[in-house]
């Protein structure tokens, strides 16, 4: 009898079950737009080198949703554009003794206006999501997302405006100097490709995000393990 009666406790508990979620809606995709702002705060760095308060950053990210079921979760993945700045006193820079390129500081009596080298990747997020429904108290969802993003770098560049020595200093035995502008895209010694994991929480179309990088920004040669830490906004437009 009690077996029986603990059979027909079970069946009822999961025929209830069953049919609660028929009644239930699916979530719709939802967060497939986001653009965020973020600063780097730049890890390793040489001991010398000044970075700017904010090495100011972008990601453009189209994703697609699949929601799980009937639950308030769902799996995310697509493409992204991410844009990293490293401001500081240093130029990147060739370097013979290292026989490749190396951080080597900015003369101080040369003054500048910009100084960065800019770092271009185009990555896959695959996230994990959990989002609140609509409702009369909480009619913007509550969201958290957790997640990892591989990336491949699509372009890296300098970028130095300010004054820089003459080229014949050494033959007329004076320093002399111009304003320059100038760029350089042919640059070694940059991992082609990385990965780090991510987070990101918030309510309605502001949230909070970081990304933490598990790989070295530039190759063992360069003697240096810089990589940068994200935190910024994020702004979930559809």
């Amino acid at each position: 009898m009690k077996k029986i009666l603990l059979l027909l406790i079970t069946f009822s508990f999961l025929t209830s079950h069953l049919f609660a979620d028929e009644d239930k809606v699916r979530m719709r995709p939802r967060d497939r737009f986001i653009f965020d702002m973020f600063i780097d705060v730049w890890q390793n760095t040489p001991d010398e080198m000044d970075l700017e308060i904010f090495n100011r950053g972008v990601n453009i990210a189209l994703l697609q949703d699949f929601p799980l079921g009937y639950s308030n979760f769902s799996i995310a993945t697509g493409l992204s554009f991410t844009s990293h700045n490293l401001y500081s006193n240093h130029f990147y820079k060739y370097s013979i003794d290292d026989n490749g390129y190396d951080f080597k500081p900015i003369d101080k009596e040369l003054s500048y206006d910009n100084n960065k080298i800019s770092l271009n990747y185009i990555d896959v997020p695959v996230e994990f999501r959990f989002r609140t429904r609509p409702s009369r108290d909480m009619p913007h969802p509550f969201r958290v997302a957790v997640g990892a993003k591989f990336g491949y770098k699509v372009q890296a560049h300098t970028k130095y405006v300010g004054e820089y020595y003459l080229d014949d200093n050494n033959a007329n035995n004076a320093l002399e100097t111009r304003e320059v502008k100038f760029k350089e895209h042919n640059l070694n010694n940059i991992e082609s490709w990385r990965y780090g994991i991510m987070a990101r929480i918030g309510y309605g179309y502001f949230n909070i995000t970081g990304y933490y990088p598990l790989t070295n920004i530039f190759e063992d040669n360069i003697g240096e393990e810089m990589r940068p830490i994200s935190i910024g906004l994020s702004f979930i437009i559809n």
